[in-house]
């Protein structure tokens, strides 16, 4: 399945994943485990599976203060 994801500050990137694929598995795949995810602009947490064509976008994760 094709998903569509996007490292905040860089280019968007199409990956090419097997079904049931968290999005855990994308973030260790591309080295940015402590990244915040949103699936088409909602929030997501690291066991939502993704789904064909979805669009996943991680950006760093921001601590308030």
């Amino acid at each position: 399945m094709k998903v569509s994801v996007q490292v905040l500050g860089g280019e968007m990137t199409v990956l090419d994943l097997d079904p049931g694929t968290t999005v855990d598995a994308v973030r260790e795949e591309l080295g940015v485990e402590g990244y915040t995810a949103t699936i088409n602009g909602e929030p997501a947490d690291g066991d939502f599976e993704l789904a064909e064509y979805e669009f996943v976008t991680l950006s760093p994760s921001v601590k308030g203060g």
